[in-house]
């Protein structure tokens, strides 16, 4: 590696190469062992099918209303609740009914006693039988009590009082070792496609003096053919996500399983699947999950330049914020289809599991493909309230007129496509910061 007779600076020796990449080895595992629990947190909310629970009472519908009519007493007695059998003495002697015998007064049940034996429309479930506490099944041991669904600190809290640290950091090895291939297999691909193609290399074209390095993506402005490069660095990506599917799968099966279940090794939980190939049920979100990130994110600079006229070199100041904000819409595309594909990945991952049940930390929501996933979520998982107005009564409106009860619908709404965006935006915010005020993102490297 001694290139002192072609170039006036010496090269490196291979002693500060190797130092060099120890050093970013390291900062790499420690900014991943430091996002790793709430990593951890947005794929448990984003799989989690809500429980029936934890969602409130649900409006009686008219099949209820029918069967409390059935067990309501007839009548309206006003002395049903008064024991007549209380007044009534055993020892004293009958003297009105002298032929009849004693026994016959006493084999006769009283009115309240007949009345608290009657069937009860609580203890009537929905399909005739019974319910108690026998009919619910018992939920796993390793099942986490979450006191509020859709909270990060609720969910850290309960795992760490479960499994303790090593449940917190679980998959942390997994993570660091799909980043690094992710990273490496992207910029292998995309080296190889813009030297078959002869198009300049899109991660070579960074403007290292202007913020560009902000906006999270590759700068394609100095790229002699833009398009082209944009294309390339598209297909580097898919084809690096579809590679690595499998891997994806092993490590959120790894997050989603008790810390205490193994197998818990990244080898050892890929033996475990039926294929280390892309299943098909979730090839498409697959493909969309790896390519409309690096779409919006690679084309962004060039869309501000060339429609808005936002320059980095020119006007750096409202480029960093037009980043930022670029940024805020790839998560909010990205979520969704984050989302889905969890599911799908632990879809796979049980299916892989050869008849065995697999203990999961939470209970994991259907997976009916992409648009099916979507449209369960929103319309049929779990129950949401709707608030309403004040209830419309004759009275004047008076400032403490009470609120009508919340209606009860079915579904998660809009807002279950986008659990965890918490964590997305807190380190969204902590890159564009640093890459604005402190430099770092200017370098090029991964936060």
């Amino acid at each position: 590696m001694d290139y002192s007779d072609y170039l006036s600076d010496p090269s490196p020796s291979s002693t500060a190469t190797a130092k060099a990449i120890a050093e970013r080895a390291i900062w790499k595992y420690t900014s991943v062992f430091l996002a790793q629990p709430f990593e951890v947190a947005k794929t448990v909310l984003q799989v989690r099918a809500p429980d029936a629970e934890q969602t409130g009472p649900s409006k009686p519908t008219p099949a209820d209303e029918s069967r409390r009519r059935r067990f309501k007493p007839r009548g309206d007695d006003p002395y049903r609740d008064y024991d007549t059998s209380s007044d009534s003495d055993y020892d004293s002697p009958s003297y009105f009914t002298a032929t009849a015998p004693l026994a016959n007064t006493t084999s006769r049940p009283s009115r309240a006693r007949r009345r608290r034996g009657s069937p009860d429309f609580d203890s009537i479930s929905d399909a005739g039988h019974p319910s108690g506490p026998s009919a619910n099944p018992r939920p796993s041991p390793h099942t986490l009590d979450l006191k509020s669904p859709s909270s990060l600190t609720a969910f850290l809290s309960a795992l760490w009082q479960k499994e303790g640290a090593w449940g917190t950091w679980k998959g942390t090895n997994s993570t660091y070792v799909h980043s690094i291939l992710l990273s490496t297999l992207t910029s292998f691909f995309r080296s190889f496609f813009a030297a078959i193609f002869a198009v300049a290399d899109p991660s070579l074209t960074f403007q290292l003096n202007s913020p560009s390095g902000s906006a999270g993506g590759l700068d394609i402005l100095s790229s002699p053919a833009p398009m082209s490069s944009l294309a390339i660095a598209v297909s580097a990506a898919s084809l690096a996500g579809i590679i690595l599917a499998p891997l994806d799968i092993a490590r959120t099966k790894l997050i989603l399983t008790p810390s205490t279940h193994p197998p818990r090794s990244v080898l050892s939980t890929l033996k475990t699947l039926s294929s280390w190939t892309l299943p098909w049920s979730i090839a498409p979100v697959t493909f969309l999950h790896s390519t409309l990130p690096t779409l919006i994110s690679t084309s962004l600079p060039l869309f501000l330049r060339s429609k808005l006229s936002i320059d980095p070199l020119l006007t750096p100041n409202m480029y960093a914020v037009a980043t930022f904000i670029g940024q805020g819409l790839e998560l909010g595309i990205k979520l969704p289809l984050e989302t889905v594909l969890r599911r799908g990945q632990m879809h796979v991952a049980q299916s892989s599991s050869k008849g065995r049940e697999m203990q999961t930390v939470v209970e994991i929501g259907p997976y009916k493909g992409l648009i099916g996933t979507m449209r369960s979520i929103i319309n049929e998982e779990g129950e949401r309230g709707v608030k309403l107005g004040p209830a419309k009564t004759n009275a004047p409106a008076r400032a403490g007129r009470p609120l009508r009860e919340p209606q009860r619908r079915k579904g998660q709404g809009l807002e279950g496509l986008w659990r965890g965006w918490r964590v997305g935006m807190w380190g969204l915010i902590g890159v564009w910061g640093a890459a604005t005020f402190g430099g770092v993102g200017s370098k090029g490297g991964e936060f």
